[in-house]
């Protein structure tokens, strides 16, 4: 505290300039100064009172009684705590929350600081600070009713969101995103963020919480479709959008995450059907002719080869004109499930058209390809079909040719070299398998 002056020790001597001194401190100060004795009759009340109370001075001072500024009751409530050891120590009470009523009959919430006052250490009365806080609890509930209508949307969003703060820890998580990752609110709050992602996206997530976030070139936020990781382990694929805010000094970004494994499936789903022959569930020519094209370039860059089959049924044309097509179908689904079984998993079959069928068989020459093509062969031609049930079941066999890659050739090349070996085959007697490689070094081309 800073010491008085000389002059200022002088003026306070004087009990009239003391007196005045005083009296205009209560009549500046901000706060609403009350004093009553032991009755209730009220013997002070300044500006600051009259603007929180609407009562005039003259109106209060020796008019009514303290008990009738607070609700029934109020004047007894703030006696007994003021009588306690609860908010200051008896005798004191300090920063307490009640409310008053006014002239016009509201009400109005205050602070009240208040002191008994004493003269030989008798209780006289008591001296209240009214300090109106209508303002403050305004914004309070404002405030409230904000964040009650944020946490109602938030908790009803469909989409998955959450904060984290700049720590990189969760720090909200509303149901949707509970239900979506399969965590509890009390386990996601706290945990490490880049644990909700597979661990192959740690070393560039920076770069996509840039993109995402609206923070890197241009000021467009950016939409990434992304895995997240739930509880189970499960990869789960979300579009992933970021807002980023500081929030009271602290950096907080928002996650949402939109559940698109049904769309990913449809489109799965429609990706397959492009490729895939519907009959025989095998792929289709056009997914041969991508997969050769990749095939070709790994092989001549790695120098490995690669080798493929050319199938074909024999005398199917008469098989399907004398028994019908759904006969002729049966025998085309039988040799695709057939494929399906006797190749390796890195081996592809296709539907080339019609009759025809292709194997793709990464890594091997045309010599080892006469293992699994022989296999095939032999194990279709002990299929029995039975068109008629009261009829001798029916064999069905199959010539096969057998081309491997040679750098330079297309994959027009590859499939005409096949083709070739596989009529071979069929020139041959049907029901065998030939190789290209073998009809060339046969003919000393």
């Amino acid at each position: 505290m800073t010491p008085l002056t000389d002059s200022t020790a002088s003026f306070l001597n004087s009990p009239e300039r003391r007196s005045a001194f005083l009296e205009n401190v209560v009549g500046t100060c901000p706060e609403g100064i009350i004093a009553n004795d032991n009755e209730g009759e009220i013997f002070l009340f300044n500006a600051s009172a009259q603007r929180i109370f609407g009562y005039a001075p003259e109106e209060a001072i020796g008019k009514i009684s303290a008990s009738q500024l607070y609700p029934p009751g109020g004047a007894r409530d703030v006696k007994e705590y003021l009588y306690s050891e609860e908010y200051g120590g008896r005798g004191r009470l300090v920063d307490f929350e009640t409310e008053i009523v006014r002239k016009d009959g509201t009400r109005a919430p205050i602070r009240l600081c208040c002191a008994a006052l004493q003269e030989n250490n008798h209780d006289i009365g008591m001296i209240g600070f009214f300090t109106d806080i209508s303002g403050r609890r305004a914004l309070q509930e404002r405030f409230l009713e904000s964040e009650e209508r944020f946490r109602g949307i938030f908790e009803s969003a469909r989409d998955a969101i959450v904060s984290v703060g700049e720590h990189g820890r969760v720090v909200m998580a509303n149901r949707a995103a509970q239900e979506l990752l399969g965590y509890g609110e009390e386990n996601l709050s706290g945990m490490e963020a880049i644990r909700l992602f597979p661990p192959r996206f740690v070393a560039y997530w920076k770069e996509i919480s840039v993109y995402t976030s609206g923070l890197g070139p241009g000021t467009e936020r950016g939409n990434i479709e992304i895995l997240i990781l739930s509880k189970s382990g499960a990869e789960i694929p979300v579009q992933l959008t970021l807002a980023e805010k500081i929030v009271r000094g602290q950096r907080i970004q928002t996650a949402i995450l939109r559940d698109i494994s049904d769309r990913k499936a449809l489109e799965e789903e429609l990706r397959l059907q492009s490729i895939t022959d519907p009959l025989t569930r095998l792929y289709n020519r056009r997914h041969f002719l991508a997969l050769a094209a990749k095939e070709m370039e790994r092989s001549s860059r790695n120098r490995i080869p690669f080798s493929v089959l050319m199938i074909d049924v024999d005398r199917f044309k008469q098989y399907n004109d004398a028994l019908g097509h759904i006969e002729g179908d049966k025998v085309l689904v039988a040799l695709g499930m057939e494929i399906l079984k006797n190749f390796r998993t890195m081996d592809t079959g296709f539907r080339y058209g019609g009759e025809e069928f292709i194997v793709l068989l990464p890594e091997t020459s045309s010599e080892g390809a006469m293992v699994p093509a022989e296999r095939l062969r032999t194990r279709f031609s002990k299929v029995a079909f039975r068109p008629h049930p009261d009829e001798e079941p029916r064999k069905v066999t199959l010539s096969i040719g057998i081309a491997e890659y040679r750098p330079g050739n297309s994959i027009d090349d590859l499939v005409r070299s096949a083709d070739r070996a596989m009529y071979s085959a069929k020139n041959a007697g049907r029901n065998r398998t030939v190789s290209y490689e073998h009809l060339v070094a046969k003919s000393g081309g």
